[in-house]
């Protein structure tokens, strides 16, 4: 087959495959967005609602079909077809700096043919029939890093506070968990400030009223534990209540109306997202980074970039969606500074790349296994669950060498929790299998002796581990790595629990670190 081919536009081929013996493995387009592992004959979920595909998706390639039709599957950057044996078809974008690759895979009589559609100028592209589909895609994605000179640092221990205290945090809090967390010896590297510190989307610097002091208070205070200092900002995003928004309606990306595109649903209803091809915005966001790091914050969290890849019209309309995105990735590079370390989350994958110091590759965790109403019958496995984290960062445990995989927070506390000891323990070995970031939310003051235990072995960073086959697995998921498998049904399969993890006996431990 092909091998790094330059391609623009729209290519296709037809393989010689069975359908109902293939699999398809595909990669959603954003952290949150599914990777998954199917066969190749059932059908691809699309959200029903319209603020779901924008949320969790890009709205311009949406998964599978408006009908629900089965055996057609989309993916982003990659796809791969997996025969019974391992072998298989993988197709893979080589450099997504200006150009975002649309695969879509489908299910013929006695074929399957697949359609690449390459939005933006021509790009590097291979396509390949490989006996091993496991270590190329290992192999295509070191490749794609190393191309777009991915940034892959030293793993840090985090403690964040959104899953305990969500948007009611306060400096007191805060600074308690670092006190008793100092106190138990607990070896985390940031105290991470998560959403509630500010007056509104956009006002980063004017404090919430609630908050009880201001975010620039918080890092001499917790380097007095030897902690340093983390804060989370949606750099990309305005509230409508903003002052952001009142004085610069004009740095919104626009509508067909040309009026501000409201975008998303959250914080109580949509919001705005900022046009990063004006020359404005972007002077504005190297500002923010900078002004964030004056204050002593030396690691950010940057979340719902999806808004700088959204479709719209934009200031420049001659800059693709990819290039609009790495503009205002870049301009908040400028302002940090090469040392700050960036976690990205809400955030085009692959066009990340050399940008991210480390990137959440599933969605977020939450003190359920799964939201069944949303992910069953609305169609969309993007939102809070322990079961949609565990799904899609396991389908890509490739990425590690794109940035450093950060697989979200361990919940090792039983109060405020939903969780099962053995789901617990299935959070525990994802994060072992993926490596990566460790973090935790808990409030210290909740764990016990057994949560404080499991939350040390969680704080452990591992090697990324790899797969043993695409061939089979528990779950429409990749659930079978050398140092474990995992059971994402709701029945026991092959003496592993409904929604469990089972290590494997001779696990190869000097792997870890």
């Amino acid at each position: 087959m092909t091998e790094h081919t330059h391609i623009s536009g729209d290519q296709h081929w037809t393989l010689p495959l069975d359908p109902a013996s293939t699999r398809v493995l595909v990669n959603g387009f954003q952290s949150w967005s599914e990777a998954e592992l199917h066969p190749l004959t059932a059908t691809q979920a699309r959200p029903t609602l319209v603020w779901m595909q924008e949320h969790g998706h890009d709205p311009a390639f949406l998964p599978g079909t408006a009908d629900a039709r089965p055996g057609v599957w989309r993916s982003h950057t990659l796809i791969a077809l997996v025969r019974p044996d391992g072998s298989g078809h993988v197709g893979y974008s080589l450099d997504e700096t200006r150009s975002y690759a649309h695969w879509e895979a489908r299910a013929e009589a006695g074929s399957v043919t697949v359609h690449l559609h390459v939005e933006g100028p021509g790009t590097d592209i291979v396509f390949m029939d490989t006996p091993d589909v496991t270590a190329t895609l290992e192999t295509l994605s070191a490749e794609l890093g190393r191309r777009m000179h991915a940034r892959t640092p030293e793993a840090l221990r985090v403690w964040c506070s959104w899953y305990s205290y969500y948007r009611d945090v306060t400096l007191h809090d805060m600074t308690e968990n670092a006190r008793l967390a100092h106190a138990q010896a607990l070896p985390f590297d940031v105290f991470q400030l998560d959403d509630g510190f500010q007056a509104d989307l956009g006002d980063w610097e004017i404090a919430a009223p609630d908050f009880g002091g201001h975010a620039r208070d918080l890092p001499a205070a917790l380097s007095g534990y030897g902690y340093r200092a983390g804060i989370w900002l949606a750099p990309f995003l305005a509230g409508p209540g903003s002052e952001l928004f009142r004085q610069h309606p004009d740095w919104m990306l626009k509508g067909n109306d040309g009026q501000p595109l409201p975008i998303g649903n959250n914080w109580g209803g949509p919001y705005y997202g900022l046009d990063t091809t004006h020359p404005e915005v972007l002077g504005w966001l190297r500002d923010l980074a900078r002004t964030v790091t004056g204050w002593g914050y030396t690691y950010l969290k940057l979340d719902f970039l999806f808004a700088g890849a959204l479709p719209g019209h934009r200031h420049d309309p001659t800059r693709t969606r990819a290039e609009a995105y790495r503009m205002g990735l870049s301009a908040l590079r400028e302002g940090a500074g090469e040392d700050t370390f960036l976690l990205l989350c809400g955030a085009p994958l692959a066009s990340s790349i050399g940008i991210a110091d480390a990137m959440r590759t599933g969605p977020d965790v939450a003190p359920i296994w799964d939201d069944e109403s949303r992910r069953v019958y609305l169609r969309d496995a993007t939102g809070p669950a322990a079961r949609n984290a565990v799904h899609t960062a396991l389908s890509r445990w490739y990425q590690h060498t794109w940035y450093q995989p950060d697989p979200d927070v361990m919940i090792a506390r039983t109060e405020q929790s939903m969780l099962t000891a053995t789901e617990r323990h299935t959070l525990a070995g994802m994060l072992d299998v993926i490596g990566g970031l460790r973090a935790s939310s808990d409030p210290i003051e909740t764990l016990n002796e057994r949560g404080l235990a499991l939350l040390r072995r969680s704080l452990q960073v591992s090697t990324p581990d790899r797969p043993v086959t695409l061939a089979q697995s528990l779950g429409d998921a990749v659930t079978h790595f050398t140092r474990g498998t995992f059971n994402l049904t709701n029945s026991p399969q092959d003496g592993v629990p409904a929604h469990g993890y089972r290590e494997a006996t001779l696990a190869p431990r000097e792997a870890r670190q």
